[in-house]
């Protein structure tokens, strides 16, 4: 059974990280796979304090993990995709200098930080978000990518009560610091 070629998928975006409805997993197309969480993980980490690139190599780099099988078996590849991709970003030197040669295409022509648009506004709230003492930004960047307080808390080793409590107090943080 042959798979239709898919439009490339809209930009990811800080107003759009939170999706309505998640596509089906497709665990026979790893391709499939990649092009439906690539820009979000990225968006994912971005709402961490990750730069645009920081956040592309470790999403790049948590889902080269989960080749050659490894993604068809798990139980949530999303959740171990995000949780991959995070500890990546945390393990990257904090004295990196920005890259000055372009982020190399992937086979297909596309780069995944061509399909992440951030507005002034959204940046604005990427700066807000990087105030965030690091426990809070780490759970609001998985209440905007759509999980659960259960699913963050069984993700991150917390309580679901932590979670409310640093969801909750994240947010207050937030409407001070962009004066809301």
């Amino acid at each position: 059974m042959a798979l239709e070629q898919q439009p490339p998928p809209a930009p990811a975006t800080v107003e759009d990280a939170r999706p309505a409805v998640q596509a089906p997993l497709l665990r026979d197309d790893f391709n499939a796979f990649y092009t439906q969480e690539m820009a979000a993980v990225t968006v994912f980490l971005m709402h961490q304090g990750a730069t645009a690139y920081e956040a592309a190599d470790a999403a790049h780099e948590a889902m080269a993990r989960l080749l050659p099988d490894l993604w068809r078996t798990l139980d949530h590849p999303r959740t171990w995709l995000r949780v991959s991709a995070q500890r990546c970003y945390w393990r990257q030197s904090s004295s990196r200098t920005a890259p000055t040669d372009p982020v190399p295409d992937r086979p297909g022509g596309t780069c995944p930080l061509d399909t992440v648009v951030v507005s002034e506004f959204q940046q604005t709230v990427l700066n807000a978000l990087r105030q965030l003492p690091p426990t809070m930004r780490t759970v609001m960047a998985w209440d905007v990518d759509g999980f659960t307080y259960t699913e963050i808390a069984e993700a991150l080793a917390m309580t679901p009560a932590a979670v409310r409590q640093n969801i909750s107090r994240a947010r207050k943080r937030l409407i001070t610091l962009l004066s809301l």
